[in-house]
């Protein structure tokens, strides 16, 4: 099947160079054994109309922040909020300027944050956060005052939209069964009332996301969630490459994906065997016929990268998928239309954490790379065309 090979950046442009992906059998051959249906990709054919990114101008002061961020979210026409993951406060930065706004501090108290993993704008110039240990949603003002907080009944793990008082959330609920396990579930938090209240798990029904395996509930796949401007949240996780639309009752409208790979990928352990059993091979060992190369072949798949962040929609209503695949310099973007078609590939520089639209203009938080900054995190400031 063709698909959309490695990208290429010239001049700040972002081009697509077409190639063949035919992954299916050398990957069967390596993990048959372990090999788990995920059920059919809806993933089609790319399109020609995948919209570029280019970097525009921005201040030099964001080039390199001074803190370890993770989160991202647009409050204004010049403003951003992510999370400084270190000192647990949230961040305010113009990218006019460079300058920064710090807000909440580190602790289990009012307007205090201990493992603060999400963010969303308010709408007002302010912020909802979302607290995994406190099991809460805190809310700070465009002052940086804090508001109010309300508590969540489980670890919050994303925040999908606002409409008011009223937070659509998703938490890791525990649930006792065989085994006990975790569930990401949805829910709305009213932050006038305090009440927290699930809508639905992301594992049901049958056509949902895929429970993890039983020999491991307490380790479930990181969760990434938008909803769209028609009211569908949309979530994929890191065991594979199937994304699931679902309405706020829980029914699955749609499943989609990139119709050139298969939705399951090797788990860690698998890819770790992998690298031995490829130590091995470069110690001399002969594998069975065509082994070697199944396994040069697996290590290169590429894999999701979903998590809090890396799911994102324009104002045209596409969604953009932060992938694992990277050269030394660069992340792979893999963009969808609205209706679920795979329109192409893009490709940003450094390792992209987070992405956010606003109008014409796309905000991307990555960890540098270059030796000078490397592991520094950065802003980058894009224009869409």
């Amino acid at each position: 099947m063709e698909g959309l090979g490695r990208p290429n950046v010239r001049d700040g442009i972002l081009l697509r160079l077409p190639a063949k992906i035919d992954v299916r059998a050398t990957l069967g051959l390596l993990i048959v054994a372990a090999w788990l249906s995920c059920g059919e990709d809806q993933g089609s054919t790319a399109r020609t109309a995948t919209p570029s990114l280019s970097l525009i101008s921005r201040h030099a002061g964001l080039d390199a922040l001074e803190f370890r961020a993770l989160a991202l979210a647009w409050i204004d026409e010049s403003n951003i909020a992510v999370i400084d993951r270190d000192d647990q406060q949230v961040v305010f930065l113009n990218l006019t300027d460079g300058t920064e706004r710090r807000m909440g501090s580190e602790g289990g108290g009012p307007g205090e944050l201990e493992n603060a993993l999400v963010l969303l704008g308010d709408g007002s110039g302010g912020v909802f956060v979302g607290d995994m240990k406190q099991k809460r949603v805190s809310q700070f003002g465009p002052s940086g005052a804090f508001m109010r907080s309300a508590p969540v009944p489980g670890m919050p793990i994303g925040l999908a939209s606002r409409d008011g008082d009223r937070v659509t959330a998703i938490w890791m609920q525990f649930e006792m069964g065989d085994p006990p396990s975790f569930v990401p579930t949805a829910g709305v938090i009213d932050l006038a009332t305090g009440d927290g209240s699930a809508l639905f798990s992301l594992y049901e029904p049958e056509t949902g996301l895929a429970r993890p395996e039983s020999e491991n509930p307490f380790a479930p796949p990181f969760i990434s969630v938008v909803m769209d401007d028609a009211g569908r949240l949309i979530a994929g996780q890191s065991t594979e490459y199937r994304i699931v639309a679902f309405d706020l009752s829980g029914t699955v409208i749609s499943t989609f994906g990139r119709g050139d790979l298969d939705p399951r990928y090797l788990s860690d352990e698998e890819l770790a065997a992998a690298r031995q059993q490829q130590a091995s091979n470069a110690r001399g060992d002969v594998p069975p016929p065509g082994m070697r190369r199944a396994m040069e072949d697996a290590l290169d798949e590429p894999r999701p990268f979903f998590g809090p962040g890396t799911f994102a929609l324009d104002d045209a209503g596409r969604l953009y998928v932060i992938t694992d695949r990277m050269t030394d310099d660069s992340t792979e973007i893999d963009v969808f239309d609205s209706d679920g078609s795979f329109l192409g590939t893009l490709m940003l520089r450094d390792r992209v954490r987070s992405l956010a639209f606003h109008g014409d203009r796309a905000v991307a938080l990555v960890d540098r790379v270059a030796e000078d900054v490397e592991g520094f995190s950065g802003v980058d400031l894009y224009a869409i065309q």
